[in-house]
């Protein structure tokens, strides 16, 4: 018989002299609403906050806040590089500086299309292994913690701090207890993903069963995620550097602005400003789109007047992204239902009681 046990239900935790029940860790959904909020409030805290407690030597600064600030080099470097091309773009003649000018718009435009496509590919291959196997390793969760004293004889703070994880952010030692103590997951999730990978229904003890299986799904995803968003990553540049883009680079020179006129005040100022806003919007974002098509096309195509070489250089890049994708997904999914077939399904006898915290 298998006892679900809830370490929630000990309501175990500091508390201020009024009682106030402190907060606790928990399973986020898995929305683009709380990716972004995640990726917003992780990039801020790695700009404003992790760097101070790092360089004081702040007890509670961790191993997690230094990873984080991995985008730091990323952003800065791509500012930078960006900025010095556009300063020696100054100097150039005007037919130079023309044609620079359009490079340095897409070397930007790239950034953000490196960055948009690498993250976008992870659901091509967390998304599919998600549906097959039950185990989603992209699960979010708001992580709270309470700090360490900063000094010898100082208080420890009841004020609660924040972290932006992931269920399994470590294949070892994911977070069972979230998954226990959260009322749409425990046991049933285990079962869920039995079911899956065909280990059969009313198992003696799902979650052990399941366990070495799903650490062994989490290291594959996370191999195939790694390897498939770099090469859509490259998609994501190869894309920015087609001549479509220059529509929407014009679009951006050509949008409305506000002109001053004899008799405007202040509400007809607002008024006109918020219209053109809503218009540019409108234009931008279309224009964006059919640049965005048209770029993909002839990355597919190639240009015209390329060598052999280029004009078939953006096709088998594609081919590559998408291959690589599908057959990393798809040994995945295989290789879980494969290690699921010669698993013992009776690790625990049925007679005895079992506890799953």
């Amino acid at each position: 018989m298998i006892r679900d046990v809830r370490l929630s239900n000990s309501n175990i935790g500091f508390q201020k002299t009024s009682k106030k029940q402190t907060e606790e860790s928990a399973i986020l959904p898995n929305t683009i609403g709380t990716r972004l909020n995640q990726k917003y409030d992780k990039t801020l805290s790695a700009f404003t906050e992790y760097p101070i407690k790092g360089l004081k030597g702040d007890v509670n600064s961790d191993f997690y806040e230094f990873l984080s600030m991995g985008i730091i080099p990323y952003l800065a470097g791509s500012a930078m590089f960006m900025g010095v091309f556009n300063l020696v773009n100054k100097h150039l003649s005007p037919k130079s500086k023309i044609f620079a000018s359009d490079k340095g718009k897409k070397m930007a435009l790239g950034v953000v299309m490196y960055g948009l496509f690498k993250t976008v590919a992870n659901d091509f291959v967390t998304r599919p292994v998600s549906w097959a196997t039950g185990v989603d390793i992209e699960l979010p969760y708001r992580n709270v913690y309470y700090p360490l004293p900063t000094k010898p004889g100082a208080e420890a703070e009841i004020f609660p701090q924040h972290q932006q994880r992931k269920v399994y952010d470590s294949r070892e030692f994911f977070r069972k207890d979230l998954l226990a103590k959260d009322e749409k997951y425990g046991v049933k999730y285990y079962d869920n993903i039995a079911k899956k990978l065909n280990l059969g229904e009313n198992l003696n003890d799902s979650v052990t069963e399941t366990t070495p299986i799903i650490q062994s799904i989490v290291s594959m995803t996370k191999t195939a995620k790694s390897l498939t968003s770099y090469a859509w990553a490259a998609v994501g540049v190869g894309l920015a550097m087609q001549n479509s883009w220059s529509d929407y680079f014009n679009a951006i020179s050509q949008r409305a602005r506000y002109t001053k006129k004899e008799g405007d005040n202040f509400f007809s100022k607002i008024g006109t400003k918020i219209k053109n806003f809503w218009v540019n919007q409108y234009e931008l974002s279309k224009t964006f789109g059919k640049s965005f098509l048209k770029g993909m096309k002839t990355l597919w195509t190639g240009e015209e007047g390329n060598s052999a070489f280029m004009k078939h250089a953006g096709k088998a890049l594609l081919l590559f992204a998408g291959i690589l994708t599908v057959g990393s997904t798809a040994n995945v999914i295989f290789r879980a239902k494969s290690a699921a077939k010669t698993t013992d399904k009776n690790l625990i006898d049925k007679n005895q009681e079992s506890t799953v915290i």
